[in-house]
């Protein structure tokens, strides 16, 4: 019956919001992603799921399940027949993603401070990155989350989908960087000084520093991958 007291408990919590829940394949899977991103896998390293699933501790169709997602986010590359292997970069292809960054980050930042648009969600992202800590673990996601803010803070949607479109590589090469800083707090320094250069609300000075900041990665893995070439 409608009334009936013993199902309208049950009706009521059924219309509340579900607590999620942390399967093992997405633990795994964040795992996993964090060791991407923290460089602790090298590039073109296979990944089997039958050694994933021994170090892990987990049956290895959760291990698959782990690896199947990685692959759809583009963290991992499989070829028919073989084991899913770390993506791999050249040295063309960091000139390539750093020159696409280059014309939209610029363009963003002319937006901004030729506009003098908001930057409160860029000094969300930097505050977060400030959250991290050493941990370079986190450094790919903050690096990224800042200039992801930086874009999307010309409110431009495309500029912004444009620059989603890189997120996954850019997450990957950041990752790739860790030997060049001592600790995530010296690369954190670089985006406090960007940040500051954007509310200045100099053009030209801003333009000078982001320059600065992806040259000097550019040139650090292009020289890095080249040598592995």
């Amino acid at each position: 019956m409608a009334n009936d007291p013993d199902t309208a408990p049950a009706a009521r919590i059924a219309t509340t919001t579900p607590i999620a829940t942390l399967s093992v394949a997405d633990a795994a899977e964040a795992h996993l992603r964090g060791l991407l991103f923290s460089g602790a896998f090298q590039a073109g390293q296979e990944l089997r799921d039958t050694v994933l699933a021994r170090e892990l501790g987990i049956a290895r169709p959760t291990a698959r399940t782990a690896v199947l997602r990685l692959i759809s986010e583009g963290l991992l590359e499989r070829r028919p027949g073989r084991s899913a292997r770390v993506r791999t970069f050249t040295a063309a292809d960091v000139k390539d993603s750093y020159d696409v960054r280059r014309l939209i980050e610029f363009e963003a930042v002319r937006i901004i401070t030729e506009q003098s648009r908001s930057t409160d969600r860029i000094e969300e992202a930097l505050a977060d990155f400030k959250k991290a800590g050493d941990s370079w673990e986190a450094g790919p996601d903050a690096d990224a989350r800042f200039h992801t803010a930086v874009v999307a803070a010309t409110g431009s949607p495309r500029l912004t989908r444009m620059f989603d479109a890189l997120a996954t590589e850019m997450r990957l090469m950041i990752g790739l960087l860790r030997s060049r800083y001592a600790d995530l707090t010296e690369l954190y320094n670089e985006h406090a000084v960007l940040m500051a250069a954007l509310q200045s609300g100099d053009t030209g000075a801003a333009l000078t520093l982001w320059e600065e900041h992806i040259r000097d990665a550019e040139r650090y893995l292009t020289a890095s991958l080249t040598e592995h070439e």
